[in-house]
């Protein structure tokens, strides 16, 4: 599949001006405004530095996370990237005939919404940047582009060439890709670039590294929420290397249910298990303060998944709930997707081994939430499985603009046989006439309605923060903050003795995916990142996850809103 538009998400390549987007939904936080613009910034170390002339740019705000932060940022014409970074110590500037050349530096963009519906010409650029990784008190450089940021390859420690040999996929498109390492990406484009969407001249590779103009700049002073206080208290997790290094412990079985065995790794809170990661080329690490898992498809039509799992069972309840929160990358479609997974054996002091390592094993396989699917626990254990997915591919009448997310909830009964555990409990999402209204969001100032489970969330970067409450018999979930769905499933109430608690995210048939994406009945061609850059493999970034057990529903919860299913 060649793009339709012919060339990059950057200037010169004949594609309209993006549209600036409002900035999203930042959950309840207070967003402050910040002090000390300069368009001219010395470098942490007080060197002056050569920074091309640029205006300035408007009032900049945002939202302190525990080690990072959301800047939300003004409008600027003709902008089609914006960009944040460190005058770190070491750091230079280099005017290049106007354009900006930023070396030494870790670089943040914002980069273009993604959209489950057709790809009119026109790319809709967000004004929000996630900065990851500060301490308290830290200056950050803010610029709008000319162009947007090049994208650099997926990025890992360890660096792989991977063939695209599916014969589904068409002949012009099966082209190699490779997981670079950091070092790698510093020498083709002279600093570190996160969310960068300018495609390569190949699929799949990185962009160009041709420095940009900056149309505005400012400088700007930031305060985390700080990491004193956990999120939760019975178990959480920022990744700051406090739970020593992740280390490969060796095989486990995927109970001939997938090609190859499952690699399992480890450290002191952590169990990780990746299946059909190809050659092994899968990644698991902590970076920059976050979780990053790199999947490749391996032959681009395998079933490739991730789970992490805290070694420590979770206690379930029938009237207090878990409550487990996690921030991650949020943009579904049918074959790539976060999934959660809190599975549990029958009587207590079974679901982890006497090493707190998790006594079982949870497989993912095509099609696991079909009504004739396996248990993703090989030992048939009781489960509760979500996910989100990508919405429904018909308008939904007058005032109801199409969904682009949904969200799929499954039971797995216990010790049932083999194909014979699942019970799809999923709230009825749509049509609106049999959806809760607060399932909806504003869509315009006529007072339209559209669904919102994630439509608003759809993006490579920022990361979402969700946090889900669950008893035996009903799971709720917000999402930035606010309640998106309540599914109450009585008559199919979970029965584990205690839970593990699953983090975990899926890669499936991507060669597939590719060819779906460009259905006439259902066209996707809105997912530009996954079209141009990251066909083949999917990397997430994960932060701040964790659970607590036996509390209270949050104080504005509405159960009125939640759907039963009988």
């Amino acid at each position: 599949m060649t793009s339709p538009d012919g060339g990059g998400a950057g200037g010169g390549t004949g594609e309209p001006p993006p549209k600036p987007l409002p900035p999203p939904v930042v959950g309840e936080q207070r967003v402050a405004p910040i002090v000390e613009p300069a368009t001219t910034p010395t470098a942490e170390d007080g060197t002056a530095l050569t920074w091309p002339a640029a205006p300035a740019m408007g009032e900049v705000q945002y939202v302190a996370n525990r080690d990072s932060v959301l800047l939300v940022l003004p409008e600027v014409a003709n902008a089609r990237d914006y960009r944040v970074f460190r005058a770190a110590t070491g750091v230079a500037i280099a005017d290049q005939a106007g354009a900006e050349k930023v070396t030494g530096a870790t670089i943040h963009c914002a980069g273009y919404r993604q959209r489950h519906n057709e790809f009119m010409g026109t790319r809709e650029l967000l004004r929000v940047v996630e900065v990851t990784n500060l301490t308290a008190d830290t200056v950050l450089v803010v610029e709008a582009l000319d162009t947007a940021c090049p994208y650099s390859g997926a990025i890992a420690p360890r660096h792989e060439d991977i063939v695209v040999d599916s014969n589904e996929v068409p002949v012009e498109d099966r082209v190699p890709f490779s997981v670079w390492t950091p070092a790698e990406v510093r020498t083709r484009f002279g600093s570190l670039i996160l969310n960068g969407h300018g495609k390569g001249a190949v699929l799949a590779a990185p962009g160009d590294p041709a420095p940009p103009r900056v149309l505005a700049r400012t400088t700007v002073r930031v305060t985390t929420a700080g990491k004193a206080t956990p999120r939760t208290a019975d178990f959480f997790e920022d990744f700051d290397g406090t739970s020593g290094p992740i280390v490969a412990t060796g095989t486990v079985t995927a109970g001939g249910r997938v090609y190859k065995e499952g690699r399992r790794f480890s450290n002191s809170k952590w169990d990780y298990f990746l299946y059909n990661d190809h050659e092994n080329a899968g990644q698991i690490t902590e970076e920059r303060g976050l979780l990053s898992v790199v999947l490749p498809d391996w032959g681009q039509g395998v079933f490739a998944s991730m789970i992490g799992v805290p070694r420590r069972p979770a206690a379930m309840s029938a009237t207090k709930y878990l409550h487990f929160t996690w921030e991650v990358e949020s943009n579904p479609t049918p074959r790539r997707y976060w999934w959660i997974a809190i599975c549990g054996a029958g009587a207590p002091g079974q679901t982890f081994d006497a090493q707190q390592h998790l006594a079982g094993n949870l497989i993912q396989t095509p099609f696991f939430y079909e009504s004739d699917a396996r248990n993703t626990s090989l030992e048939g254990w009781n489960c509760l499985q979500f996910f989100p997915r990508d919405g429904w591919p018909f308008d939904l009448g007058p005032g109801f603009p199409r969904t682009e997310s949904d969200i799929l909830v499954m039971v797995n009964h216990a010790d049932a046989g083999v194909r014979d555990s699942v019970v799809n409990v999923s709230p009825a999402q749509y049509p609106p006439a049999i959806a809760p209204a607060a399932w909806f969001r504003q869509q315009d100032g006529a007072g339209n309605l559209g669904p919102a489970i994630l439509d608003d969330a759809m993006f490579i970067s920022p990361r979402t923060r969700f946090d889900g409450y669950l008893k035996r018999d009903r799971l709720v979930l917000y999402v930035n903050g606010h309640q998106r769905l309540c599914n109450d499933f009585p008559t199919n109430a979970l029965t584990m003795a205690e839970a593990a608690v699953g983090f975990g995210q899926v890669l499936y048939h991507s060669s597939a995916e590719r060819m779906e994406f460009s259905r006439d009945f259902d066209m996707r061609t809105g997912q530009r990142y996954y079209l141009e850059n990251g066909a083949y493999v999917d990397q997430r970034e994960w932060d701040n996850v964790g659970y607590e057990e036996s509390v209270g529903a949050p104080s504005d919860f509405d159960p009125t809103q939640c759907f039963v299913f009988r």
